[in-house]
């Protein structure tokens, strides 16, 4: 599994994962620097013949139709694509034979890119969320853009003034929002949320923060709700097994009707302009086709097959209705990337953000687009453990600048530190993590420059020197199951596997006892069924560097949660875990016996994610740990075991979190973590470029 994700359930409607509990794994959410994209002169093939123009459908009042039979009635057709090639999908009535293209849209010299002769800032907001990222979304003006955040486990609604860059919360009490839009003329934000009590579709004031509810689906449920200029609000609707777009009219009432039914694997549709067709993503298989269908006719055009989405999925007509806006990633990109399609059958045009993802595309009423992307950097730092503001000791050390670290350890003297190294896109996970080392001088200042000390094929990662420095420790995917293994600190000889847990488990960061016989780690899922998250104990023997037997659960008299990552107390007395609830999502820090027992609660926040396990200070008396308040970034925290005194620890603009003390006790190993959304709107009229990068 890729580092500290939270466990995911799919929704049975929408495919995208709800929050969730998680088991504790590093956090990982950092890009590899910019890698600038080879543009060339656009230009025919020799002998190359003209591509005919798509034949449009034609369209007039909007009347229902059965999609489901539409799509049933479909002939898949696959074709293998040359670089030349030029595909263009037409229309089609439902009884004839469908081409789709189901390899990618518009092959490579189809594409072309989209320079950006100059861009305006609209507003960047520091991400609060350390897992998914969601877009902000400007209003048709560009005056103002709304953020949603998840934290403290309540969606959350951040409005920026552009003029001023300030931002303010609009809204102060939980709930579920999401699918953020913006009414037509600007003044209100429209969502959808998704808390039992408060389902339906809501429009926001973001002037004085009130929230009114302006559809009630009764039982049923609704997504991707759109707020049209005459008060209709269209939204997919999912009533048991059925799915239909449907349209709620303007009035107290809101008398519903079906516009087009059996919508099953829809997603985003979004009305045209001109009110006769609908564009929207069709998924399955976690691929995703875009298509616009007339809705008159029922007639499909397949414009993109084979896309993958990020969590926050789109779709935007341009003001003319002759394209379509989306992020998404083709077979051949390892970030999202923001396209215009023409809904002719054109080439694809790619708006070029080289290096960094973009989460989300959007029209502005003034000719521009906008798009939303995600900046992020994580690196490790050091700071006094009385607090500060931590130094970063290995973005200037790395020889390689797309790499970033996290999850710090210190070697049994202190003479070293080791991190986790990695390039990271949001579209293709590594499987390359390396054990970064850098050197520490007497006074703990790091010297040369950053080496790798263990490089295995695959997720390796939380290394832990053992006490006496004979051994690492670590998890690793290397028999495709998630395990902890142990290699000589020298990494002379092969790993040896000290658990056995099989597919499906996963495994946190491994932790030494201070004799270095026992090995303290958290896992979920199997081997028991129904395993939401334990802490477990392997005990090694020093000498030959193999479990001495096998792993065993380590007991929590009366627990009831998710319990996450797990460190033995400088006596090796005790464990420090954290619990995330089963009936609310609080996290806790807990205590318990080494060998098990009732856990001692130390402390409980709402905060999100952990995202490592509790770290003890040199004197077993007090506890670190990472929380934010549901603003701003993660911050490192200390409490006190036996009083419940808290102080924050770090400072600065960057987040802090995963916790690691010096053997000495005087120094703190962090993970820095700067992630923001930044919404920049592009100059009118970019210049074309060539076509070297674009395509699908």
């Amino acid at each position: 599994m890729p580092l500290l994700r939270p466990a995911r359930r799919r929704s049975p409607t929408t495919g995208v994962p709800p929050r969730s509990p998680s088991i504790s794994r590093p956090w990982l959410s950092s890009y590899s620097s910019a890698r600038k994209r080879r543009r060339t002169a656009s230009s025919p093939r020799p002998g190359a013949r003209s591509r005919p123009p798509c034949r449009r459908a034609s369209g007039s009042a909007i009347v229902s139709f059965d999609a489901g039979r539409a799509v049933q009635e479909e002939n898949v057709i696959p074709r293998l694509l040359t670089p030349a090639t030029r595909i263009c999908i037409a229309p089609w009535p439902r009884s004839a034979l469908a081409i789709l293209l189901s390899a990618a849209l518009l092959a490579a010299a189809c594409g072309t890119d989209v320079k950006e002769a100059s861009e305006v800032v609209l507003a960047r907001h520091v991400h609060t969320d350390l897992y998914d990222a969601y877009p902000g979304i400007p209003s048709p003006a560009g005056d103002r853009v709304v953020f949603a955040d998840y934290a403290a486990d309540k969606r959350s609604l951040t409005v920026y003034d552009v003029v001023t860059g300030v931002g303010r919360a609009v809204t102060s009490t939980p709930g579920g929002r999401t699918r953020v839009t913006w009414s037509p003329d600007g003044s209100r934000v429209v969502y959808v949320d998704r808390q039992s009590d408060r389902h339906g579709v809501w429009a926001l004031d973001p002037a004085t923060g009130r929230e009114s509810r302006i559809v009630d689906p009764g039982d049923a449920r609704i997504d991707y709700p759109r707020l049209l200029p005459d008060g209709t609000v269209t939204a997919l609707r999912y009533a048991g097994a059925d799915t239909a777009w449907v349209a709620y009219a303007p009035g107290v009432d809101r008398a519903m009707s079906v516009v087009v039914d059996r919508a099953g694997g829809w997603v985003a549709p979004v009305r045209s302009p001109d009110g006769r067709a609908v564009a929207y993503l069709r998924v399955a298989d976690g691929r995703a086709a875009l298509a616009v269908t007339e809705v008159a006719t029922g007639e499909t055009r397949t414009l993109a097959a084979d896309l993958r989405l990020g969590w926050d999925r789109r779709v935007e007509w341009s003001p003319t209705g002759g394209a379509l806006l989306l992020a998404a990633a083709g077979t051949q990109d390892s970030l999202f990337v923001a396209w215009r399609v023409p809904v002719d059958g054109g080439p694809a045009e790619r708006l070029e953000r080289s290096g960094r993802d973009v989460l989300a595309v959007t029209p502005l009423a003034d000719g521009r687009v906008a798009l939303s992307v995600y900046h992020t950097r994580t690196a490790v730092g050091l700071l006094p453990v009385t607090g500060g503001e931590p130094t970063d000791v290995t973005t200037a050390g790395s020889t390689a600048g797309s790499t970033s670290a996290f999850l710090p350890s210190w070697h049994p003297g202190g003479e070293a530190l080791g991190f986790i190294t990695f390039s990271w896109r949001r579209v293709r996970m590594p499987i390359d993590f390396d054990l970064g080392i850098l050197d520490l001088d007497a006074e703990g200042a790091p010297t040369g420059t950053v080496r790798t000390l263990l490089s295995e094929e695959g997720e390796d990662y939380g290394a832990a020197w053992s006490p006496d420095d004979r051994w690492l420790a670590f998890h690793s995917h290397m028999e495709q199951s998630d395990d902890i293994w142990l290699v000589p600190a020298g990494g002379s000889e092969r790993p040896t596997r000290l658990t056995h847990f099989g597919p499906g488990a996963d495994t946190g960061e491994p932790d030494w006892s201070p004799d270095g016989r026992m090995l303290a780690f958290s896992s979920h899922g199997p081997p028991l069924e129904g395993n939401p998250g334990s802490v477990y104990a392997v005990a090694v023997d020093p000498a030959t560097g193999r479990a001495a037997a096998d792993p065993v659960r380590v007991p929590l008299d009366g627990f009831q949660g998710y319990a996450m990552g797990a460190r033995f107390s400088p006596d090796g007395e005790r464990l420090a875990f954290y619990g995330r609830s089963f009936e609310d999502g609080r996290v806790t820090v807990y205590t318990v016996p080494a060998a098990g027992g009732r856990p001692t609660v130390v402390i409980s926040f709402v905060n999100g994610e952990p995202y490592s396990a509790p770290e003890w200070s040199a004197d077993g008396a007090s506890l670190f740990y990472s929380r934010n308040d549901g603003v701003g970034p993660f911050q490192v925290w200390r409490v006190g075991i036996s009083t419940g005194a808290t102080e924050q620890v770090t400072t600065g603009a960057l987040g802090a979190l995963q916790p690691s003390v010096s053997p000495d006790g005087r120094t703190l190993a962090v993970t820095m973590r700067e992630a923001a959304i930044e919404v920049v709107a592009l100059a009118t009229g970019s210049a074309v470029a060539g076509a070297g990068s674009g395509g699908w």
